[in-house]
């Protein structure tokens, strides 16, 4: 066996773990399994055991209280009926759209209110799926209460046959049981049959929907296959007759607004919680954007951002406008588009006083005639009774915005330098050159006979052009309100080398209206809905790994979940670290361990929601877990030592970030304190990467943990004539004038001994909270040093001894003191290099 190589330490435990959870997670059910499909209960067993004489009693009261239950269960009926009268209301509506769509002729609609009517079907679709649902979840609580109680009944009448030889009030008591039983299916029973009636109605209502979304759906693919082919004669062909009959306008004016009419009412009643949310949302805005208004005004006259920046929080009411407007677009997006380009129009007023400058003179009168041809192109989607006059009326709109926009093309080019190549031209030059040429090929297509082509592109780049105006005008507003409300934090932040918090949240601002700005874009070129359809079914196909089955959209809104877990949690971690926690009083170190501790919390609950939308089965963590523990006990003890280590120092507290510790001779400052590992950072500036069982498990010194404040010693040597009790009271006198030295305790002068006859003294003194104790030590012996010079105080001089040939010779008589011993500094030396100078030669 010398070919095989042992598996490393640790390695096979933890495989097993993981055969272990494969195995679990292969059961019965895959993790595509949907969490709505039916729950059949269980029929009784064919044979069924009696209970028991000697458990009767007891399994009397117990099966009387649960008779109890499900008869009270019954009769709340109030989903039931809440179930029933929207069924009934669903029912009529769809019957009275239905026959409306009947009495149509759809082919005839333009695609706008075909579109809508889909919206209305898809609309439906979603309610009855979500009464389907309700229904559902009622018969099968239903259900399960109805085959309990058959095998109940048949277990008491088992137990009753058995029973004949048993006591009277025993057998009673049998019988009860069994009438309770049998009173309770009769009750149980009409609730169930009302919840399958239901159910079965919510199945045909959702059969119908379906036919009625598919026809109009149909509808909508024909026209769209009609794009690129001729759908009418040449408009000079078209020319017969101009006669206007004003009734079938009329029918199909008043056709297109009960689609758009009906469409919002049941939007609206769809969403109502929604709205209302929306509604408080725009009440609130308001006065939100005057307070910014006067603080955008402050930090302009303390020169922390320039006038231009804040320009829209200067004109609170154009801002809230343009807003209002922008939440109404996002509400409508599957709902009547008629009141989405309502409120386009009147956020066009506000929107041109919230533009820049510059770029109102680069869209020179488009600013200006937009709104006039946005109205006019919204008449024209309305039903016409005279082909010739409507075709003719689009082909002058055509050619108004073309004039226009060829205009804007050629101003901007004259600002382009010669030879400039196609991919290095301004973005406004290549909008302007693609408006054009959709605008022209608008007008060729309606002279040619193709009208379906020509409406789709005039729309398009008219809808786009407006839009994309609204939304610039939205991001300068998005930008004005990062600076004012991050630009102190900013301010800090720059200090420190920090990111800027405003261009953060300007960047996701762009990011989510340039990310509404394409899917408008694409639904107004009529792309986004084959396009969605296309990745649906690619999102939706289902890839089958032996009873694992996964579809790729489950991965990709996994990775998605992922990505934002981490991103929200970072982001609450750097908002409580850098603004919240800094401004609450909170003992030092509590700060950390919150953020800390809710960084790792939004990580495992967003982990736990992304394994959820891959559709993992939560339920079976716990399953996981317990397999997983056999390979983590004996693989991974470290990493699990490390990490309950973690947890106990961010409860405990034994240290913070910012003290100075001693770890087994390592001394440096706590610069964080993770889940797995603490980083402290020497004097030298290294970084040592420590794991956290290393500070529990050995000794640690903590020179800050209960305070900043230090003790030091000075010792002073003075010479036997000078009285110690000066000498001392001179020390503590100016310890105590000297900042940064406590006062409680208070400065203490003490005589350690006598050394070849000088007085030893010793100053003990406390630094104040926060002091650095080697700069008040150093200032303090330079004071003691001035002090005792201004007294007169002279300080000996060192003595050296020198031993020759085995004999010691040292000086009998001191050598007088010089003229620069008194500037001679007092350090705090050993009493063995303290003593006087010099020796005497033998004669």
């Amino acid at each position: 066996m010398h070919g095989l190589v042992p598996a490393p330490r640790g390695i096979l435990p933890i495989l097993l773990g993981i055969v272990a959870c494969v195995a679990c997670l292969s059961g019965p059910r895959s993790w595509a399994a949907s969490a709505d499909e039916p729950v059949v209960a269980t029929a009784p067993a064919a044979t069924v055991e009696p209970i028991p004489a000697a458990d009767i009693t007891a399994r009397a009261d117990a099966d009387e209280q649960r008779i109890q239950l499900a008869v009270q269960r019954a009769r709340q009926d109030e989903e039931l009926q809440r179930v029933d009268a929207s069924l009934a209301r669903h029912s009529a509506s769809i019957g009275q759209l239905a026959q409306q769509s009947a009495d149509r002729k759809l082919a005839e609609l333009p695609v706008r209110r075909l579109e809508s009517l889909h919206r209305h079907w898809q609309l439906y679709t979603r309610e009855i799926a979500d009464l389907r649902t309700r229904a559902a979840r009622v018969a099968r609580e239903l259900s399960e209460d109805a085959a309990d109680l058959a095998r109940m009944r048949l277990e008491w009448r088992a137990t009753a046959s058995e029973a004949q030889s048993a006591a009277p009030a025993l057998r009673e008591r049998i019988d009860e049981l069994i009438e309770k039983v049998e009173a309770a299916e009769k009750i149980v029973a009409d609730p169930l049959a009302k919840a399958l009636h239901q159910g079965r109605m919510a199945g045909e209502l959702a059969r119908q929907v379906r036919e009625e979304e598919a026809t109009v759906l149909a509808l909508i693919d024909e026209k769209d296959r009609r794009l690129l082919a001729m759908d009418s004669l040449p408009l000079w062909q078209a020319a017969g007759s101009a006669r206007i009959e004003l009734e079938p306008f009329r029918i199909g004016l008043r056709q297109s607004l009960a689609i758009e009419s009906a469409l919002a009412r049941d939007h609206d009643a769809a969403n109502v919680n929604l709205l209302r949310v929306l509604v408080a949302a725009a009440v609130a805005l308001l006065p939100l954007l005057l307070w910014l208004r006067g603080r955008a005004n402050r930090l302009v006259a303390e020169g922390l951002v320039s006038p231009e920046s804040v320009q829209p929080l200067g004109r609170p009411w154009a801002a809230w406008l343009v807003l209002i407007a922008l939440f109404a677009v996002l509400f409508d997006f599957k709902g009547p588009a008629v009141r989405q380009q309502m409120f386009m129009l009147l956020a066009w007023p506000p929107m041109l006083r919230l533009l820049p400058s510059r770029l109102l003179d680069a869209v020179g009168p488009w600013a200006y005639l937009g709104a006039g041809f946005y109205l006019l192109n919204m008449l024209a989607s309305l039903p016409v009774s005279n082909e010739f006059l409507y075709r003719s009326f689009v082909l002058l709109l055509d050619l108004a915005m073309l004039a226009t926009v060829v205009m804007l093309f050629v101003r901007a080019r004259r600002n382009v330098p010669i030879g400039t190549p196609a991919h290095r031209q301004p973005v406004m030059v290549l909008l302007l050159g693609a408006a054009a040429a959709a605008l022209g090929l608008a007008a060729v297509s309606n002279l040619l006979g193709n009208v379906s082509l020509a409406t789709t592109l005039a729309s398009a780049v008219l809808d786009s052009s407006y839009l994309g105006l609204v939304m610039y005008a939205a991001v300068t507003i998005v930008v004005a309100l990062a600076q004012v409300l991050f630009v102190r934090h900013d301010a800090s932040q720059a200090a420190h080398g920090g990111r800027s918090w405003s261009q953060t949240g300007a960047q996701l601002g762009r990011a989510l209206m340039a990310l509404a700005f394409v899917v408008i874009l694409l639904q107004s070129f009529r792309i986004y809905r084959p396009l969605s359809d296309m990745l649906s079914r690619a999102l939706n196909h289902v890839f089958t790994l032996g009873t694992i089955s996964l579809s790729l959209g489950n991965i990709v809104a996994f990775v998605g979940a992922v990505f934002v877990a981490f991103w929200v949690a970072r982001v609450i971690r750097l908002v409580l670290q850098k603004d919240v926690l800094p401004s609450m009083s909170l003992p030092r170190g509590v700060g950390n361990s919150i953020s800390s501790l809710t960084y790792y919390f939004v990580v495992t609950f967003g982990l736990l929601m992304a394994l959820g939308v891959l559709g993992f089965p939560i339920g079976q963590l716990a399953i996981v877990f317990g397999a997983l523990g056999v390979g983590i006990g004996f693989g991974l003890q470290d990493v699990v030592k490390n990490f309950v280590a973690g947890l106990i120092l961010m409860f405990e507290r034994p240290i913070r970030p910012g003290d100075v510790v001693d770890i087994a001779g390592l001394l440096g400052t706590v610069s964080h304190i993770g889940i797995r590992a603490t980083i402290v950072t020497t004097f030298e500036g290294a970084d040592v990467v420590i794991p956290n069982g290393v500070l529990l498990a050995d000794k640690l010194v903590n020179w800050t943990l209960s305070g900043t404040r230090r003790r030091f010693e000075l010792e002073v040597n003075t010479r036997p004539e000078v009285p110690a009790e000066r000498t001392m009271a001179l020390l503590e006198g100016v310890a105590r004038e000297l900042d940064g030295v406590s006062v409680s305790p208070a400065p203490e002068a003490i005589l350690m001994g006598l050394n070849g006859g000088l007085l030893q003294i010793s100053l003990r003194a406390w630094t104040v909270e926060g002091a650095n104790w080697l700069v008040v030590r150093s200032n303090l012996a330079k004071a003691i040093r001035t002090a005792l010079t201004d007294a007169g105080i002279d300080l000996p001089r060192p003595q050296s001894e020198v031993h020759l040939g085995g004999a010691e010779l040292r000086s009998t008589r001191p050598e007088p003191p010089r003229e620069d011993a008194a500037r001679q500094p007092a350090v705090d030396a050993p009493a063995s290099a303290t003593g006087t100078r010099g020796m005497r030669m033998p004669q």
